[in-house]
């Protein structure tokens, strides 16, 4: 009886590791997906600014210095109608403004697919994690179980 004791006891410790494993992996995903979703929202609100900046004639706007708004600095718009946009990892090009938007929207739709992907591997490993602490209560149950007959 105590080498099942043993066993129980041993597949149970093995199973905590997995578990502890699978929470930081869950974590990861979890930041990524945060990630994901925050430059998709930096991709939306840089759409609609362009949009503005194609509707308003004034020439001096309000720009934010950083990505919460606690400082703005007044500049000039030069052009309303062309903007410069990243085209490759360090690659940016000065198009029209419409050409702008259009490749923002392309960034957007690349980024919600990876978001659905990523939200796709968390609901994967979120239901392992749950089947893991199944098993683990099961293994405790069995341990509990075990010391009742040995008492």
């Amino acid at each position: 009886m105590a080498s099942d004791k043993e066993k129980i006891e041993e597949a149970l410790q093995k199973l905590l590791l997995q578990l502890d494993e699978l929470r930081e992996a869950i974590r990861l995903v979890q930041s990524r997906s945060l990630a994901i979703a925050s430059e998709i929202q930096e991709i939306r609100m840089a759409y609609e600014t362009l949009s503005n900046i194609q509707k308003i004639s004034e020439k001096t706007v309000l720009a934010a210095l950083d990505r919460n708004g606690y400082v703005f600095i007044k500049v000039q718009i030069l052009s309303n109608d062309e903007a410069t946009v990243r085209i490759g990892k360090d690659y940016y090009a000065t198009v029209p403004i419409e050409s702008a938007k259009k490749i923002l929207i392309e960034y957007e739709k690349e980024l919600t697919e990876s978001l659905k992907q990523t939200e796709a591997e968390l609901k994967r490993l979120n239901d392992i994690y749950a089947q893991l602490q199944r098993k683990i209560q099961e293994y405790v149950v069995a341990l509990q179980g075990a010391e009742e007959v040995k008492k």
